[in-house]
């Protein structure tokens, strides 16, 4: 599991997110999603219900993954975990990417 911790309302740092593909069995490379792509960020509590966040401005892919810039007011929710979700559509097929590195990625806010 990736866990990330934030005071509630901050804005910095920005988070850098990793994404790779499997090639073939047990090969992994990494994604390149610096051009045509769109992205969408929930953020929803782990005890259930609905998203307490959904971005989909300041998310700019790179040539190994995906960086977040935080808004102001974008991290002002309740203190407690939130699993975080990110999709990346690709503009040309309008096909969805899930990152997924594994485990839930975790935002905790403190």
């Amino acid at each position: 599991m990736s866990k990330f911790t934030y005071e509630a309302g901050a804005e910095l740092p920005g988070l850098t997110l990793p994404w790779q593909e499997e090639t073939a069995a047990n090969v992994f490379t990494d994604l390149d999603l610096s051009s045509g792509y769109t992205f969408t960020l929930t953020l929803t509590s782990t005890a259930g219900g609905a998203a307490v966040l959904t971005k989909t401005t300041g998310i700019t892919g790179t040539a190994t993954g995906a960086t977040v810039a935080w808004a102001v007011g974008e991290l002002d929710v309740a203190v407690g975990p939130y699993e975080m979700r990110l999709r990346a559509r690709e503009t040309a097929t309008s096909k969805d990417r899930d990152y997924s590195p594994g485990d839930p990625v975790i935002i905790e806010i403190v």
